[in-house]
């Protein structure tokens, strides 16, 4: 399943050395006030050395805010800017959740279609107010949306007067991404909202995220957030902060990187041998793969037969917006899976797809 992880992947020692780091005397003395609707200024400080930059980005202090997750500013955003009447645009297949909380609070969500180079510009994109996206690892299929058609959707969104919501989804490990800079990174007008993450990096259970926009849209932010939880843990932001700081951020990089390389290279050998009929979609960088299957699949069906030989899948309707949303797609996670399971798993997962 997608969003798990491996602990045996999980740096614990230095995760160890910044979490004692942040119950110091003299941490403690600079995180446990109360920051009211602030961040620790240490983690802003860090993200803004540390991770923009390898997206191309460049931000002052007051145009960042720290989130719980990259779920949480999706729906700070959807807060602050949507009403019942908005029309905010999202990928199909898309990322469910996101869908789901932008339908909260308007009736005006409305799909665009995907290819293999992520959302399709059209002038059906036209009347959006706003335009979620996730062009670095499109979620579901994993694509990469190429460095021509991020430019001509900025200029869209210039010349139909639109925002851009930017979830730079799961790129921190892809091996070229400086060629492939944030959409952000060309933002000279403040038309893209940034969203991103640590958790993906580090672990699901972290729940750290931010927000990149421009200062005025991030004070509202602030004062929105203080009234649902103030801010998150300052503990954890230093924690988090000293792990950048010490460089174990850049050295985790290089180790999930090479271990989700490997068990990607052995997941794509393994489906090619066990379920030949299957297509694959499995970008560089990723931690999980897209599958369509023949057109008679019935993805809920194998996903039910796979986990009685225990192996755990998702089917892929739930990422579509259709009404009759295509049944024969999949999606397989694996990062949280040892690279000695995954053919003996997706051998498994052949098996219960000949006994449907």
């Amino acid at each position: 399943l997608y969003g798990q992880f491996d602990p045996g992947l999980f740096p614990t020692n230095d995760w160890r050395e910044c979490a004692r780091g942040a119950l110091s005397v003299l941490e403690i003395h600079n995180w446990a006030r109360d920051l009211v609707d602030g961040d620790d200024p240490e983690l802003i400080d860090q993200l803004r050395l540390h991770v923009l930059p390898r997206r191309g980005i460049w931000a002052n202090p007051d145009e960042i805010i720290v989130t719980i997750g990259a779920q949480q500013a999706l729906y700070l955003l959807a807060r602050l800017l949507l009403s019942k009447d908005t029309r905010i645009g999202v990928e199909d297949p898309g990322y469910p959740d996101a869908r789901n909380i932008f339908a909260t609070m308007t009736d005006h969500v409305e799909p665009f279609p995907v290819d293999e180079e992520g959302l399709i510009l059209s002038d059906d994109l036209n009347p959006c107010d706003y335009l979620y996206v996730t062009p670095g690892h499109q979620c579901p299929t994993t694509a990469t949306m190429p460095l021509k058609r991020r430019m001509d959707l900025l200029q869209k969104a210039i010349d139909q007067d639109f925002i851009i919501i930017e979830d730079d989804y799961e790129t921190e490990l892809t091996p070229d991404s400086r060629e492939t800079p944030a959409l952000k990174s060309f933002d000279h007008s403040g038309r893209v909202l940034y969203v991103g993450s640590l958790s993906k990096i580090l672990a699901p259970g972290l729940r750290l995220g931010y927000i990149i926009a421009p200062a005025t849209v991030i004070r509202e932010l602030r004062a929105l957030r203080r009234l649902m939880l103030r801010h998150p843990p300052s503990n954890n932001q230093r924690a988090a902060a000293l792990f950048l700081g010490l460089g174990h951020y850049k050295a985790h990089m290089r180790r999930l990187g090479t271990a989700l390389s490997k068990r990607g290279d052995l997941l794509r050998d393994s489906l090619q041998k066990h379920l030949p009929d299957f297509q694959v979609k499995l970008g560089p960088g990723v931690s999980s793969c897209w599958l369509e299957g023949p057109s008679t699949l019935d993805a809920t069906a194998l996903t039910a037969s796979a986990e009685k030989k225990g192996v755990l899948v998702e089917a892929g309707d739930i990422f579509f917006m259709h009404d009759q949303p295509p049944k024969n797609f999949l999606r397989l996670g694996f990062a949280s899976i040892p690279q000695e399971r995954i053919d003996s798993g997706i051998a498994a997962l052949a098996e219960a797809y000949r006994d449907l």
